[in-house]
């Protein structure tokens, strides 16, 4: 399935995804704060120096594990994987549910899978198109709290995008 270009930076992938309609005010505060914190994770510099200590690769390890022993106990099961495209400013995705053009809502993703790890964007749905297999949504990100999860996006986008290109993907 093809998906439409977006007008900004993106990316092609297959994440489990789903989008939830009109979040009330605290589940909205708590996701925008989940959100920040996970791209704080996924935006941060890649290490590529192996000469690390191995003590702080041992302490590195420990809190990966124990995150992700909270994180999967959190989401035992993540929403089904869906071909999307994701952008600096939209997001295109293929899903099995309707919706309208004008909706608001959540759209959780899961950008490491099987990790239980998830971004939770606010979005606008600017379009829904009936297909064979389904829908596709076209949505608006929403701006996000605080510039510095601006900036991580940007820069998580920025590296997928870069990686994809590097694997001929893009």
């Amino acid at each position: 399935m093809s998906l439409p270009e977006l007008d900004t930076v993106s990316f092609d992938s297959c994440f489990p995804l789903r989008f939830h309609p009109a979040p009330d005010e605290a589940t909205r505060h708590a996701a925008q704060l989940e959100t920040g914190l996970a791209l704080a994770v996924l935006a941060a510099p890649l290490d590529q120096d192996s000469d690390g200590s191995p003590l702080l690769q041992r302490l590195e390890a420990k809190l990966d594990f124990v995150l992700e022993l909270g994180l999967l106990a959190r989401y035992p099961q993540l929403p089904p994987a869906r071909p999307c495209r994701i952008g600096l400013e939209a997001v295109v995705w293929q899903d099995e549910l309707p919706a309208s053009a004008g909706d608001s809502g959540l759209l959780q993703l899961h950008p490491h899978a099987p990790s239980g790890c998830p971004l939770y964007l606010f979005v606008t749905i600017e379009s829904s198109q009936a297909r064979p297999d389904g829908y596709q949504h076209l949505a608006r990100l929403q701006p996000l709290r605080h510039d510095s999860d601006t900036r991580r996006w940007e820069r998580w986008v920025f590296q997928q995008h870069r990686q994809h290109i590097g694997k001929g993907k893009a």
